[in-house]
């Protein structure tokens, strides 16, 4: 799939975000019914496996757009009229309140998106509903936890939508996912919920993308792209991928500095993981060599690229290739609008 793809499918997904109370279930009789377990949602990340998957961007959305330090820079991709304008149109949906968002691609035809917050499965299904009528199928997915105990159950709806196949699954009131293209991911999505996947792990808890993830921690946006890397993909930073098992990029935001002017900065770290041996030095070289390349090109030029606030700097151990640059999010805004404008304006339109 391509950028625009992705963005739309993200747009989907903020279309369906949005709050609802919670409550005790009361049967028939008056008597109230025990709640049911709560499926394991806790991080969107949890739901995407590993086989097949091509590339994962974790996200904490709701932490990004309530950063000050980012509010100017984000505002400049997409305003906050444009915000609000958004989610009067489709009932107080609201892309500020994502708590976590993940886009999983697999292969080249399914897209895997997942969202934590709270969300009323009500609208979620009418949403989707209203834009795939008529729906292909709907299903209602029942399972126990290991006590036995009546898990929440999950409402799954699929049909077409501007001519591609999707698949919405609601995870109660806590979490949901939407599947565009081919369909399989979403299924592994709700057994991870379900706790049925007893031997096969999330993809960033399995190898080869658990190390990187480890390295990276807990900052509020990352992007995983597994290896071995095959054709053009193999060229990238100046062929290092050929010999790469994986490759990811933390960004965080940081508090402005004397060094940096007072500027606010983004904090970004590309770790390559791999046998480099008695090779790392040189690869290091290699992956220095590959940033200024990029920094200089037009696009890498627009965003700043070419005026770091600190670094690059790389540094080299038999496993890992980490290059740490500090960046300023206004400039890489203005880059990003200039060259994605038209397909944010997709999104929000959606």
């Amino acid at each position: 799939m391509h950028r625009r793809d992705v963005l739309r499918a993200l747009g989907g997904l903020w279309l369906a975000a949005c709050g609802g109370a919670t409550g005790t279930a009361v049967a028939p009789s008056g008597k109230r019914e025990s709640p049911a377990s709560p499926l394991h949602v806790a991080h969107a990340a949890d739901l995407a496996a590993a086989p097949g998957l091509t590339w994962l961007v974790d996200a904490r959305l709701r932490e990004l757009f309530a950063n000050a330090d980012l509010i100017p820079a984000l505002h400049l991709l997409v305003s906050e009229a444009r915000l609000d304008k958004f989610a009067a149109r489709n009932g107080g949906v609201d892309p500020r309140q994502v708590r976590e968002l993940v886009a999983a691609q697999y292969g080249s035809d399914s897209l895997l998106v997942v969202a934590t917050g709270l969300f009323d499965p009500a609208k979620l299904e009418a949403t989707f509903s209203e834009r795939a009528a008529p729906l292909d199928g709907r299903a209602i997915d029942r399972a126990n936890a290991p006590d036995g105990a009546t898990l929440v159950p999950i409402t799954r709806l699929w049909g077409t939508i501007r001519s591609e196949r999707q698949q919405l699954a609601i995870f109660g009131r806590d979490a949901l996912a939407l599947e565009q293209g081919r369909f399989g991911p979403l299924r592994a999505a709700e057994a991870f919920a379900q706790g049925r996947l007893k031997r096969a792990r999330p993809a960033l808890e399995a190898a080869p993308l658990a190390k990187p993830s480890e390295l990276l921690g807990d900052a509020p946006l990352r992007m995983f792209a597994p290896g071995p890397f095959e054709g053009a993909w193999a060229q990238g930073l100046g062929g290092l991928l050929r010999a790469s098992t994986a490759a990811a990029l933390g960004v965080r935001a940081l508090a402005p500095s004397s060094a940096s002017t007072g500027k606010p900065r983004l904090a970004c770290t590309l770790v390559l993981t791999g046998g480099w041996g008695e090779s790392a030095p040189a690869a290091g070289e290699r992956l220095a060599a590959a940033f200024g390349r990029l920094a200089q090109d037009s696009l890498g030029r627009l965003c700043g690229l070419d005026r770091p606030l600190d670094g690059p700097h790389v540094r080299t151990a038999a496993e890992v290739l980490t290059l740490e640059v500090a960046l300023d999010p206004y400039e890489i805004a203005r880059g990003l609008r200039a060259a994605t404008e038209a397909s944010v304006e997709e999104v929000m339109s959606y």
